[in-house]
């Protein structure tokens, strides 16, 4: 299996069109710093706020279930997909070329 270059993949990319896959909706906003729902658990009292997002980094946090990480990150865990797999479904639906290592 041919590598990717995740750092490439992760320049590339924000996490801004991440969570325009995941149709993510904003409950606050200030400056680059976003709040909303978690996309990547499934509680029974989702709160609208849990998930913090900072575009200007592209990390995220979420202060209910604990995980935190940059757009790849985010998009492994909401697609329960390895790496390697999540990164080639990313570039697939942002229409971007793969950055294989050579």
């Amino acid at each position: 299996m041919p590598g990717i270059d995740f750092r490439e993949l992760r320049r590339r990319t924000s996490i801004a069109e991440v969570l325009g896959l995941l149709r993510f909706e904003t409950s606050k906003h200030q400056g680059a710093h976003l709040r909303g729902t978690c996309p990547i658990h499934e509680a029974a009292h989702k709160r609208k706020d849990d998930f913090s997002v900072n575009v200007a980094t592209n990390c995220f946090r979420c202060f209910s279930c604990g995980k935190y990480g940059n757009q790849l990150d985010l998009w492994v865990l909401t697609q329960h997909l390895p790496l390697h797999s999540a990164a080639i479904d990313l570039c697939d639906r942002l229409g971007i070329e793969i950055p294989w290592r050579r």
